[in-house]
């Protein structure tokens, strides 16, 4: 059909595994495409007509819903509270099963919950294999599945040493926040904004990892080392350059004396301060979400 007809051909899928080995065929005859969850603007489009950006209020309000609602578009058309929990089932029993050797189907959603739990955390695969019961090869195995079905996500250390990134340990993200409020309730905002923050980032193709030197960290470093931008998710409503929270940013200023600039994604605050010698701009999450680019690459 594809050589004789004059048609496109759309091949979607949950698994990206299950898309690979289906679409053999179409060797360099295909382009792969990944279909985030609803951004933040689409899913306000999805609410009606989006408000006036001075209508601040009203934007909080709707990304506190998109927190804890998530992105998938039938829950946010028609909410229903069976929706998300059938779904994760279905992945983790039809897509899962179906293409991995999986011995122990119960430790999967469990290590979804720990996910779900520990959000922006560095994770630890023996910690991972021991609360689970598995091997440390098969700990690592399952959080891979978890990752193939576009269940989790994963991000690893910003370095110049290719042993560090590779082997340094990873931080998980989820691709819904409803799988977290499904998991986990529907509350741990700080977790869920930093999620976001990194989906975002990923959606926008940008190449990012996390920044971590004697207990402290930064969230985000994107860039190369010659002008990287730290970013910092924290959930404030006053910005105090002296803050302890904002203790791995000013670490890592001066570690990289060629960062000119910071930023913080907040809960409210908006305006930039001077900061160890950089210029730090802080940014409400709902206006981040809207336009990160704007943010990311200033004129």
């Amino acid at each position: 059909m594809y050589d004789t007809e004059q048609l496109k051909l759309y091949c979607t899928g949950s698994t990206s595994a299950l898309l690979a080995r289906q679409g053999g065929k179409l060797t360099g005859r295909q382009i792969t495409t990944t279909i985030f969850p609803l951004s933040f603007p689409e899913f306000i489009d999805f609410r009606g007509p989006r408000p006036k950006l001075a209508e601040d209020y009203r934007y909080e309000r709707l990304l506190q819903e998109y927190l804890v609602t998530g992105g998938y578009p039938e829950e946010v058309l028609a909410p229903n509270p069976a929706y998300l929990p059938n779904l994760l089932e279905d992945i983790l029993a039809r897509d899962l099963l179906r293409l991995f050797p999986v011995k122990k189907p119960a430790a999967l959603k469990d290590l979804v919950r720990l996910v779900a739990a520990s959000i922006g955390g560095r994770t630890s695969f023996n910690r991972l294999s021991t609360l689970l019961g598995l091997s440390l090869d098969t700990a690592k195995e399952y959080v891979g599945y978890l990752e193939a079905v576009y269940l989790t996500a994963s991000l690893g250390k910003w370095t110049t040493s290719h042993s560090e990134r590779v082997y340094s340990q990873k931080k998980l993200y989820l691709w819904d926040m409803g799988i977290k409020t499904i998991c986990t309730g529907s509350g741990d905002e700080g977790a869920r904004a930093e999620n976001m923050v990194y989906l975002e980032l990923r959606r926008l193709g940008i190449e990012t990892g996390y920044f971590a030197e004697s207990e402290r960290e930064v969230d985000f470093v994107v860039g190369q080392v010659s002008a990287p931008l730290p970013i910092e998710v924290k959930m404030l409503d006053a910005l105090d350059p002296k803050d302890k929270r904002l203790a791995g940013l000013a670490l890592f200023a001066r570690r990289f004396p060629a960062v000119r600039r910071a930023l913080v994604v907040t809960r409210s605050v908006q305006a930039t301060v001077p900061f160890h010698g950089l210029e730090l701009q802080a940014v409400p999450l709902w206006r981040f979400l809207l336009d990160a680019g704007r943010f990311l690459n200033p004129m």
